[in-house]
């Protein structure tokens, strides 16, 4: 069995510069590692994130493409979605789903962020009677 100490997804995008900025300032990520091709952030909870340059030689190719928005939504858990919906909203975020309660258990909107990653910033809440059994303790 393979047995994972920590999880973080690596996006690779055209632009480290905005990557940072964002993370760092709307977020509250620390820059952990840094060089010319490769940007390695954490959260103080410990979430991670991981951005690389497009076609580095160092890469086998299939790491070589830039992310182009599909298929992917990084998802980062709040305490209060109202808090971080009023919050991104006071900042001029690029919101595309308003705020909304789900009957799944989420309260949730959704960003892009300068990359054109898809962020889910997500509550969890109740959920409906019809999806309770499909959550384990």
């Amino acid at each position: 069995m393979i047995a994972p100490q920590a999880a973080f997804p690596l996006f690779i995008v055209a632009r480290l510069d905005r990557a940072k900025d964002y993370y760092t300032h709307y977020f509250g990520f620390q820059v952990v590692f840094e060089n010319e091709w490769y940007l390695h952030l954490a959260a103080a909870t410990g979430i991670q994130v991981g951005f690389m340059l497009p076609k580095q030689p160092t890469q086998p190719d299939e790491f070589k493409t830039e992310y182009g928005g599909a298929g992917v939504i990084f998802s980062l858990e709040v305490d209060d979605a109202d808090a971080a919906y009023a919050f991104a909203q006071s900042q001029g975020l690029d919101i595309f789903l308003t705020l909304r309660s789900e009957a799944w258990g989420q309260r949730h909107f959704s960003l892009r962020d300068p990359n054109g990653v898809y962020l889910d910033v997500v509550q969890a809440i109740e959920p409906a009677a019809e999806y309770q059994a499909g959550y384990t303790a």
